[in-house]
């Protein structure tokens, strides 16, 4: 259909239905808009609107408009083409565009922002005017001309939207970034459909072609039915046969078999992306070489740069007898050109596979103008098909389990040996599953016929050599020092930056909140991309399109394989390193209080964002084994590591706890430093809680010696001291230093004001308590300012756990009291407050035991049982909480003995006993008491 058969715009159903949209966008029907016809009367009228143009940049904004409409223009001249030369739907765009300069011209600088965007968007548009010169626009071209004038106005209604919800300055301000992301995404869009544009219009020119050269398309139609499908089909261009190492991808090969099964003669593309050396080319050659069956025709492309592309286009060409002459063969544009023709006119089933097709410019001068057949294409771009309904593939590295199964199988061990298993499971972890590389060290262990047990050592001291090496097995050209080389070396500007950064992080959840809140506070302004969504945006395009990161929309987090990190560290200098390496701690160390001048109570608000940052702040511990890499301030580390162990010890991670401890101190030369005595004061917590008492009292009395000459008497850390004390003073049984310590911790508070007074009287409460005068310990603990008329609620609606253990020594005050109704309700109030915010720990055990005791006083033995053997299985799963275990299980010995069943009590008091001698050190034949169960506990957890 030309384009004098164009009919009017009410009788195009795709015209009427982009106009549809157009209103809907607007979400008014606007006629006001509609009164420019032309880009000549729009520049006319901007000119006139005079105030509305202020500035300097007037004129130059003016001459930009000048050369950037036209490129519409041209476009718009198409559309009415499609239109029928219906004014209204060109209407649209110069009236939505004159609306939109007259809502932007109020502030200049927004303005400006406008122009630069309509120069964009221009620039994105099919602008070739020849199509409505030389070529009969027919349905599946005006389809895609309209589905991009679609894209264009429905976005200018939305400009208009936007600055009619946001009239001043600041309000646009504010809800820009968000209307930015809406224009980038409109142009990636416009971009994908203008090479749909292209595309059809390809195909219409080859109709020409064909009808105005029919004798030689009868020709060339007899070739492909005599000689080619007789003399040349089946016709294969593969580079290597099976390969006979393949390991895995069985559902990677069916999704490929699925996604280009011949249906209904169209085109079927499918995308295989990833980082580099996952296996994209591997699982690609698998599936053309178990395929030939399915395809009479199959060429394998070299998309890595033009001059490799148009080569194998010009073997594709010979193979099919369309470059029969040496003169012919030469030109390798014109065999591709052939190639193109042959696979658009064809009815053979054919397959093109597309390798490393990282760059659109090569792929889109490559691309088959054809409506049926199959292509395969492997990237580590996501997007690399456009302009089709591509399948796409994420190929990622091999899980464990079948990383470890490939690697036994080539290095040729006996899967059956256990040891072997144990390091082929070792090497895989530190390799991460990567295909690439679990091929190249296993050849590398075959090679030097080095037993598996005896490879990490030596990859750790020389993994530079080892991975730079080329191993005969194989046919991939990369090694792993060069897999991810070329992408590295083209990164530039922030995301170069960005790269390096993200290789201080932990690689397997990067969560982007961590990076953009910490880097708030950086004053380098090489970070100031963490400062900025679209800039942080900008930084991240590049790696993704590179697979060098991966990316979780729905954890917004980004991820990056450790050997990508390993290649990264290896380009870094030294004093990159340590830049780098320091940038890396502010950004978590940012929002942390300082733990040695701010006296700390219970962070469980910050309990989130600990958590995102552990594991980076584990990972720069390893990073300075490995890399003997040091802080420049050696301080801000400490407290950083110090931060996360004060989280480690609320959450009852102990054991991870002292990990971090020993780190810290390893960091801090400073013994007599107010940060080391807060450091001890933290180690004597652990232990304290641990039930070590001894050890624990050596610490805090470390932490009070350094601060007494270095605060004034009444500061805050003094009381601090004082009140660990007492607690100290209290587990010990020494009640007259309890006291004593408190009371002086009470004194400083109530001269100071101090808003932790609340905390003093806790303790001499419980102090009090386990002196066994429960009425006085509950007159002091009602002195706390938060407990003033408190009820049950009053404990547990701050969230904070501090106040959990307050319900606990009520409710062991009113069990002393013999009010057993309320030390049953206060008590299982707060284990079910503790078993929500910390899970199956010490807490929860210890809760349990006291609800347990509480109800077997009340006589409900079986509920006691019940409980107590929760207590115990929670118990067996945390090493250090032997005591509680042991505990737990004399009491049920005990109410087994009760209620007859000798077996189950027999079992449970020698489990008891066991684990008392292992804690003890002591294998006593003499029956113990219920008193020499409870010394294995802290007398009260806070």
């Amino acid at each position: 259909m030309g384009s004098a058969g164009r009919l009017p715009s009410q009788q195009r159903p795709l015209l009427s239905q982009a106009l549809d949209r157009f209103h809907s966008e607007l979400k008014s029907d606007d006629e006001a808009i509609l009164d420019v016809d032309n880009v000549e009367e729009l520049l006319a009228q901007a000119k006139a609107m005079g105030p509305a143009f202020p500035g300097r940049n007037k004129l130059s904004s003016f001459k930009r408009l000048e050369l950037i409409l036209p490129h519409i223009n041209d476009f718009a001249a198409i559309i009415a083409v499609c239109s029928g030369a219906d004014a209204k739907a060109t209407g649209l765009v110069w009236g939505s565009l004159k609306v939109v300069f007259m809502l932007a011209s109020p502030s200049s600088d927004t303005l400006e922002d406008i122009i630069n965007m309509l120069d964009e968007l221009s620039l994105s548009l099919p602008r070739f005017r020849s199509y409505e010169e030389n070529l009969p626009i027919d349905d599946a071209l005006e389809s895609a001309l309209i589905e991009v004038y679609t894209e264009m106005t429905c976005f200018c209604a939305r400009t208009i939207n936007f600055f009619r919800s946001n009239p001043h300055r600041p309000l646009i301000k504010m809800s820009w970034p968000k209307f930015n992301n809406d224009f980038n995404q409109t142009i990636k869009r416009l971009k994908k459909l203008s090479r749909v544009v292209d595309t059809k219009a390809e195909e219409v020119r080859l109709r020409e072609d064909r009808e105005r050269n029919t004798e030689l398309l009868s020709a060339m139609e007899l070739m492909k039915n005599t000689k080619i499908a007789d003399e040349v089909l089946p016709c294969y261009l593969i580079p290597f046969g099976v390969d006979e190492q393949f390991h895995g991808r069985l559902d990677i090969l069916e999704k490929i078999q699925n996604g280009l099964r011949h249906e209904n003669g169209a085109l079927k593309v499918s995308v295989l992306w990833g980082m580099g050396g996952v296996g994209k080319t591997k699982i690609a050659l698998q599936y053309v070489n178990k395929s030939r069956q399915d395809f009479d025709a199959i060429f394998w492309i070299s998309a890595d740069n033009s001059i490799k592309l148009t080569q194998d286009f010009l073997e594709a060409s010979k193979k099919l007898h369309l470059s029969p002459n040496v003169e012919d063969a030469q030109d390798a544009v014109a065999a591709m050109s052939k190639v193109k023709t042959w696979l658009s006119t064809t009815n053979c089933r054919w397959l093109v596979v597309f390798d490393n097709a990282d760059d659109p410019d090569i792929l889109s001068n490559a691309w088959p103008g054809a409506a049926t057949g199959s292509i395969l294409i492997t990237s580590r771009d996501s997007t690399a098909a456009f302009g089709t309904s591509a399948e796409t593939i994420h190929v990622l590295p091999f899980d464990e389990n079948t990383s470890v199964e490939a690697f036994i199988r080539l290095v040729g061990r006996d899967p059956s040996s256990t040891s072997d298993r144990h390091a082929a499971r070792e090497i895989s972890r530190a390799l991460g599953g990567l295909p690439l590389a679990i091929n190249q060290i296993s050849g590398f262990i075959v090679q030097q016929k080095l037993a598996l047990k005896d490879f990490l050592p030596l990859y750790h001291k020389n993994a530079a050599k080892i991975d730079a090496r080329k191993l005969k097995r194989g046919d991939y050209g990369h090694t792993l020092s060069t897999v991810w080389g070329l992408s590295l070396a083209q990164l530039s500007g922030i995301s170069s930056t960005l790269q390096k950064l993200l290789a201080f992080f932990d690689p397997d959840k990067i969560h982007e909140s961590v990076l953009l809140e910490g880097g708030e506070h950086l004053e380098d302004e090489k970070f100031g991309f963490l400062r900025d969504d679209m800039d942080f945006l900008d930084a991240k395009e590049p790696l993704l399109k590179a697979a060098l990161i991966d990316r979780s929309s729905e954890a917004e987090s980004l991820a990056i394989h450790r050997l990508v990190q390993a290649a990264v560290m290896r380009r870094l200098t030294e004093e990159e390193k340590i830049d780098y390496f320091d940038v890396a701690i502010t950004i978590l160390s940012n929002g942390f209080p300082n733990t040695w001048n701010t006296v700390t109570s219970h962070q469980f608000t910050a309990w989130a964002k600990c958590e995102l940052c552990l594991p980076h702040v584990s990972f720069l511990i390893e990073k300075t084994k490995k890399y003997s890499l040091k802080a420049s301030d050696p301080k801000m580390f400490f407290e950083l590591i110090l931060r996360c162990c004060w989280y480690l010890y609320e959450r009852e991670h102990y054991s991870e706890a002292r990990q971090f401890m020993k780190t810290a101190l390893e960091n801090l030369d400073e013994k007599d430093s107010l940060m080391y005595a807060s450091a001890a004061m933290l180690d004597g917590l652990i232990e304290l809680d641990t039930n070590n008492i001894s050890k624990a009292l050596d610490s805090f009395l470390l932490a009070f010696k350094i601060r007494q000459p270095l605060m004034d008497l009444d500061d805050p850390f003094i009381a601090s001291s004082l009140n660990a004390l007492s607690i100290a003073y209290t587990e010990l049984g020494d009640f007259g230093r309890a006291v004593e310590t408190g009371q002086r911790a009470i004194d400083i508070r109530l001269r100071t004001k101090s808003d932790r007074i609340g905390n003093s009287y806790s303790n001499m409460a419980s102090t009090l308590m386990r002196m066994g005068n429960a009425n006085e310990a509950e007159e002091m603990l009602k002195r706390c300012p938060s407990l003033k008329d408190f009820t049950d609620e009053t404990f547990l609606q701050t969230g904070n756990p501090r106040f959990s253990g307050d319900m606990v020594l009520l409710a062991r005050i009113r069990l002393q009291q013999g009010r057993l109704d309320d030390a049953l309700r206060l008590s299982s109030k707060a284990l079910g407050f503790r078993q929500k915010l910390l899970g199956s720990r010490f807490k929860v055990c210890d809760s349990l035991y006291q609800v347990a005791s509480v109800l077997e006083i009340r006589g409900d033995l079986s509920s006691s049982i019940n409980l107590l053997e929760e207590s115990v299985s929670i118990a067996e799963a945390i090493p250090e909480a032997k005591g509680y275990e042991a505990r737990a299980q004399f009491r049920l010995s005990r109410l087994y003995t009760t209620l007859g069943n000798e077996e189950k009590s027999q079992r449970f008091e020698i489990a008891a006993k066991k684990a008392h001698g292992e804690i003890s050190h002591n294998n006593l034949e003499t029956d113990l008491t219920e008193k020499d169960y409870d010394s294995l506990v802290l007398w009260m957890l806070w």
